[in-house]
C-alpha cells in the first residue's frame, strides 16, 4: 500500500512554549575498560519542573524499623492518556502501610495526576477511583478490552490489581472478577497479545517469596536488608486474555513456570525477527531469562544461548531495570539491562540473529555506571538527532551502606549518555541540566512528552520521597515526528507493532510496547528524532496480525495517528 499523505490536514509545530499552526507538509529549519568518551557538545538539556507542575505527591514505602526487603525496591510511574484528550496525564505507584503499623499522617495511595494542558497537572486521584491503598510496585498500561480506553494493571507485594477505565471518567478495581487477582510479591508487568488473537494478554514478573511471617533477620547484632540470595524465588506469570474481561492463568501451559526467576523488570521485544513477540525479564542473582515465542501459546527458555543470561565471567548479575533499542541503527537490537555496584550496567548487542554479546564497556558505559546500583533504564533520543540515547536512575537499597562502607552513598545521581552514531556512549550528564537528579534514590523511570512539543520529557521516581518532572529544553533546530498505532485486527494499543522509518537515507526502527524500565510505563506513541530531514520518506509498519502497511512523504515536526489499513491522519 503507497500513498503520498503529506499536507493532507493542518498541525502544530512546537516552537519553543509556543504553538504555531501550520500545515501537515515537512518544516525547514571498574575493570579495564575502553576510556569514558566525552562528547565535545551535546544537545540534551532538561529543567526540573515538579514545583511549576503541581506535582505534590511523595511516595512511602511503609518503614517502621524493621528492615523488611520490600522497602528496598520501590517502584514506578507511567505516561498515558486516560481520558483519551491527546496529552499526557501521570500516574504513580505507592507503598502502604504495614498491617498493624499505621504511620502519621493520611494512609498512602497511587495517585493520577491529570494534564491541564498549560504545563500544569492537577490531582484527580480520588476523583477517578485511584485512591485505594495497595504495597504497589510496578505499572502497565493497556487496552484490554479494546474500548479506545487504556486500563491499569498495578503489580504489589501481594500480587496485581487491575483497574478498568470507564470512558475517561474513572477507574474500576476488577481484579477479583478478572482472575489475576493472585498472591505473590509482584514486580514489573507488560501488556503483550502474545498469540495475536486481538486481545492484550499480561505477564507479570515476580520477585521472591516473602511475607512478615517469613522475612529472616540477616545482620551480626543489628538487623540490616537481606539480599534475595536468603529466599526462593517465584515464577513469573502469563495470563491470557478470555476476552469479557477474564484472564486465565496460562504460565504452566505456556511453558514459562520457572521458580528459580527473580524478575525485577520485563521488556517485550521480537528479539530474534520472526514477527513473534518474546519476553525478556531482568532477574536479580538469578540468570536473565529469555523466552522465545514458538509462535502455538508455548514459549521456549532460550536465555543462555542468547547471551542475555549472564555477564560474560559466566556469573548472574542482580538485574533490575530493562530496555531494548536499535541504538546504532543497523536493524540489530541491544538490550540495556542495570545491575549492582561494581558489576556494571549491561549492553547485549546483537551480533547475529537471536544471538548477543555484552559490550557495555566498548560501548563506554560500563566504567560510569560501576559505582552504582541501576534500577531504571532506558533508550530515548532526547535531542531529536535520529539516533537514541540512554539514560539510568541509581540509588542503593541500603540506607545505611554509608556506615558499613564510607565510599557507597544511599542517594546516587541519574545518568545519561549520548550516542556517539559510532555505537558508542558519551556521559554528558554533567552538561545535561540534570542537578536535581544528583542525589535520589532513583528507581523508576519513563519518558513522554508531555506537552507535546516534539521533545521527550522524563519522570523520575525515588524509593521514597517526590518525584522529578523533568521537562526536555534541548534546542529545537533538529526534526521529529511521533507516531500513535491504532490496531483494527490487531489490537487496539498495537502492541508489538514492528516500525521501521527512512528519512535522509537513515533508517531508524522501533516496535510498539507496554513495560521496559524498572516497574514503569513510557509514552506509548513512537517518537523519532530526524536531525535534519524535514519530512520523512517511507514508513513501514508490520502491524502484529501480519499486514503490513507502507507510506511515503509525511511532514516533520507533527503527530501522525496511523490506524491498520487506513492513510495516516495528521493529529497535529
Amino acid at each position: 500500500m503507497n500513498l503520498n499523505v503529506a499536507g493532507r490536514c493542518r498541525s502544530w509545530l512546537a516552537m519553543m512554549s509556543l504553538l504555531i499552526f501550520a500545515g501537515c507538509r515537512p518544516q525547514t529549519a571498574p575493570p579495564a575498560a575502553m576510556p569514558v568518551q566525552h562528547a565535545a557538545v551535546s544537545q540534551i538539556r532538561f529543567e526540573d519542573v515538579t514545583k511549576h507542575s503541581g506535582i505534590t505527591w511523595v511516595r512511602r514505602n511503609g518503614e517502621f524499623g524493621k528492615k523488611w526487603m520490600p522497602e528496598t525496591l520501590g517502584g514506578g510511574g507511567a505516561f498515558f492518556d486516560y481520558d483519551g484528550d491527546g496529552y499526557l496525564d501521570i500516574l504513580l505507584v505507592n507503598g502502604d502501610w504495614w498491617p498493624g503499623h499505621k504511620l502519621d499522617g493520611k494512609r498512602p495511595t497511587p495517585a493520577v495526576y491529570h494534564n491541564n494542558r498549560d504545563g500544569t497537572f492537577s490531582d484527580v486521584t480520588s476523583a477517578v477511583g485511584m485512591d485505594v491503598p495497595m504495597q504497589g510496585m510496578g505499572v502497565a498500561i493497556g487496552d484490554y478490552d479494546n474500548d479506545g480506553f487504556d486500563d491499569i494493571c498495578i503489580t504489589c507485594v501481594g500480587g496485581c490489581r487491575l483497574f478498568h477505565n470507564e470512558h475517561g471518567r474513572r477507574f474500576t478495581d476488577v481484579s477479583a472478577a478478572s482472575g489475576i487477582n493472585t498472591a505473590g510479591w509482584a514486580t514489573s508487568a507488560a501488556w503483550l497479545d502474545y498469540d495475536n488473537d486481538g486481545r492484550l494478554d499480561l505477564f507479570v514478573c515476580h520477585y521472591i517469596r516473602w511475607s512478615p511471617e517469613t522475612d529472616l533477620f540477616c545482620g551480626d547484632q543489628k538487623k540490616s536488608y537481606c539480599t534475595p540470595a536468603h529466599y526462593h524465588g517465584e515464577s513469573c506469570r502469563l495470563y491470557h486474555n478470555d476476552g469479557g474481561g477474564h484472564f486465565s492463568d496460562v504460565t504452566q501451559r505456556a511453558g514459562l513456570m520457572n521458580e528459580n526467576m527473580k524478575g525485577l523488570g520485563v521488556c517485550t521485544i521480537d528479539y530474534d525477527h520472526d514477527g513473534l513477540i518474546d519476553i525478556l525479564v531482568a532477574n536479580d542473582l538469578a540468570p536473565n531469562s529469555v523466552y522465545r515465542n514458538n509462535g502455538d501459546g508455548t514459549f521456549k527458555d532460550v536465555s543462555l544461548e542468547s547471551g542475555i543470561a549472564m555477564a560474560e565471567s559466566g556469573v548472574p548479575r542482580s538485574g533490575m531495570g530493562i530496555d531494548a533499542a536499535d541504538y546504532r541503527n543497523d536493524g540489530k537490537l541491544s538490550v540495556l539491562i542495570g545491575n549492582f555496584s561494581t558489576q556494571g550496567i549491561g549492553l547485549y548487542s546483537e551480533v547475529q540473529k537471536g544471538s548477543f554479546r555484552d559490550n557495555a564497556h566498548d560501548a563506554g558505559i560500563a566504567q560510569p555506571s560501576y559505582p552504582y546500583v541501576t534500577f531504571g533504564t532506558l533508550f530515548c533520543d532526547f535531542d531529536n538527532s535520529g539516533w537514541k540515547s540512554a539514560l539510568i536512575t541509581n540509588g542503593h537499597v541500603d540506607d545505611l551502606i554509608h556506615e558499613k562502607e564510607p565510599d557507597k552513598q544511599y542517594r546516587q545521581p541519574t545518568l545519561v549518555f549520548a550516542n556517539q552514531k559510532n555505537g558508542a556512549f558519551a556521559d554528558v550528564t554533567e552538561a545535561s541540566g540534570l542537578e536535581a537528579a544528583k542525589s535520589l534514590v532513583g528507581r523508576g523511570v519513563c519518558w513522554g512528552d508531555f506537552d507535546n512539543d516534539g521533545r521527550p520529557d522524563l519522570l523520575l521516581i525515588q524509593n521514597k520521597g517526590a518525584p522529578l518532572l523533568l521537562h526536555n529544553e534541548a534546542p529545537i533546530a533538529n526534526h521529529w515526528i511521533t507516531l500513535e498505532l491504532v490496531g483494527s485486527k490487531s489490537n487496539r494499543d498495537a502492541y508489538g507493532a514492528f516500525v521501521r522509518l527512512t528519512a535522509r537515507g537513515m533508517t531508524q526502527s522501533d516496535t510498539v510496547r507496554s513495560g521496559s524500565s524498572y516497574c514503569s510505563q513510557s509514552d506509548k506513541r513512537l517518537h523519532f528524532g530526524l536531525g535534519d530531514a524535514p519530512a520523512v520518506e517511507t514508513i513501514d509498519v508490520r502491524w502484529p496480525d501480519g499486514r503490513q502497511d507502507i507510506w511515503h512523504n509525511l511532514g516533520a515536526n507533527h503527530f501522525w495517528q496511523i490506524a491498520e489499513g487506513h492513510e495516516p491522519v495528521c493529529a497535529r
